[in-house]
């Protein structure tokens, strides 16, 4: 195999791996709004066309192109090291365009070059010549984001992989100055390279707790932050005893506590449910998290199974962390799927549930339409037992309520969260408190009827108005719209119109 081919499909490998991990770091900076993709893409796009025409002018006007390419390749290998680094310190997020941008124009100088020096000149093979270079550089951008995406971000964290692919970048330089016979160029760029890799390992791995939100509010102090392929998650302590903060992909996914008397993460959403669906003995689960509401759910009297699904695997690992919350891991009612809530459910069409809970992150999110929409309301509809009632957050986003209500005969907004059945739930409030005193709690009635903080909670649990979409308008300020798989309005329309500041 000749040289340039493998060139190519390094080059290839390289450059779409950092593309991948790019975004990952942008989407993870930005909150996960959808807009992190394209902005990445866009970026990345300007710079494989400029790297491509600086390529050109040096295939014009340079003969000893691995030398150029062993220089080009190191200085990238600089870039890839320390840009993230850079750009994660408080200020400088500014400078992630620039980054991005020379990132993909400095590889992308090597693409018009292997096809210069790959290509046969001879009448008839150009063509094949051409085609097996190029082929071999979509096979490396092919197996770039598959082994980067799904294999390396689930072993190291985001700096660190940026790093390892740097080392790979720089070593690809030094094998074209070896390729080129020039001694003195190896013999500067291999020195350099062990000390970029030296200086690699010492660097503090700090990217993603630099980005990660409220890091630098003083109030807050980062407690865990755990990477896989599935995302990253971390979690804030702050002053008092609400429990810690979690944050799934940057953004806000509930709190720590499962104490009524503290109640930091409103549980009265959590709460009512006992009271409108009395015993219910099948409850699915959708979005874990820390886990925090899944633990209530099990000492909701009359409960045989709980299936939960979580998309991030990581969330196991941290519910570790937190003993009041982990022993629903050890319960054998407790069931934990690692996979997308839309696809289990599509997978298990005759499982049906008293109770569906899914306390869905925030609609500006990259794909809360696939828990919003109609078409995936149609499917959960189909899995609810007689009388069974699903719950779900709305984020204050009005459009979910009047889609619940295109679905569902019964939808109301309690707080913030659509709670929808079919049929007509609200008497069953009546009889609230009863269901309420019947709650226990590793052993321990959860409410003291003579603890005045107790009915204090109780009662608003039990007073909470049920609203309509239209009781919605005059809370909310617009009527709402049917969301579907093809408007995705949730992310788009009343999404974030730009990116949002990052957190640092």
């Amino acid at each position: 195999m000749k040289f340039p081919w493998i060139l190519s499909m390094s080059v290839g490998f390289l450059s779409l791996s950092q593309e991948i991990l790019w975004m990952r770091y942008v989407g993870f900076a930005q909150e996960s709004v959808p807009q992190a993709f394209s902005f990445v893409l866009a970026i990345f796009l300007l710079g494989i066309a400029a790297g491509a025409l600086v390529g050109r002018f040096f295939c014009a006007r340079v003969q000893k192109l691995y030398m150029v390419s062993a220089i080009v390749l190191f200085l990238a290998s600089l870039l890839d090291m320390f840009g993230p680094i850079i750009t994660a310190l408080h200020g400088l997020y500014f400078l992630v365009p620039v980054f991005i941008f020379l990132c993909a124009s400095l590889k992308s100088i090597i693409f018009p070059i292997v096809h210069h020096l790959g290509s046969s000149q001879t009448a008839g093979n150009v063509g094949k010549s051409v085609s097996r270079v190029y082929f071999m550089n979509i096979l490396g951008a092919t197996l770039g984001p598959l082994v980067t995406g799904f294999w390396l971000v689930d072993q190291v964290s985001l700096q660190v992989a940026m790093q390892w692919l740097a080392l790979l970048t720089g070593l690809l330089g030094v094998v074209c100055a070896l390729k080129d016979k020039n001694i003195l160029l190896s013999v500067i760029l291999l020195p350099c390279l062990i000390a970029l890799g030296v200086t690699s390992l010492q660097t503090p791995d700090f990217v993603t707790s630099a980005l990660a939100c409220h890091q630098h509010d003083e109030q807050k102090k980062l407690t865990h932050i755990i990477e896989t392929k599935s995302g990253i998650i971390h979690t804030m302590a702050s002053q008092g005893n609400g429990g810690d903060y979690t944050y799934g992909g940057n953004v806000y996914d509930g709190r720590t506590s499962i104490d009524p008397r503290i109640n930091s993460n409103i549980l009265e959403r959590i709460f009512v449910l006992a009271a409108l669906r009395p015993e219910p003995e099948n409850i699915l689960v959708v979005g874990m998290s820390s886990g925090a509401w899944t633990r209530i759910l099990t000492e909701f009297p009359g409960v045989k199974h709980i299936e939960v699904i979580e998309i991030n695997p990581a969330y196991l690992q941290l519910i570790q962390n937190y003993p009041a919350i982990s022993p629903f891991l050890r319960d054998p009612r407790v069931h934990v799927t690692i996979d997308d809530g839309r696809r289990w459910l599509r997978r298990h069409p005759d499982d049906r549930f008293d109770l569906i809970v899914m306390n869905t992150t925030l609609h500006q999110r990259a794909y809360s339409t696939s828990l919003l929409s109609q078409e995936f309301l149609n499917l959960v509809k189909s899995h609810l037992s007689s009388g069974g009632i699903v719950t779900y957050n709305t984020t204050w986003l009005p459009d979910v309520l009047k889609t619940a209500e295109s679905v569902f005969p019964y939808a109301f907004l309690y707080i913030n969260f659509v709670i929808a059945s079919d049929h007509d739930f609200r008497p069953m409030i009546k009889t609230g408190r009863e269901q309420l005193m019947r709650l226990q709690l590793d052993g321990k009635q959860v409410f003291d009827p003579s603890n005045n903080d107790d009915n204090h909670f109780i009662d608003a649990v039990l007073t909470t108005p049920f609203l309509t979409s239209k009781d919605q308008v005059q809370l909310l300020g617009r009527e709402g719209e049917i969301i579907t798989d093809w408007n995705m309005i949730p992310e788009y329309k009343y999404g974030l119109a730009h990116l949002p500041a990052p957190c640092n």
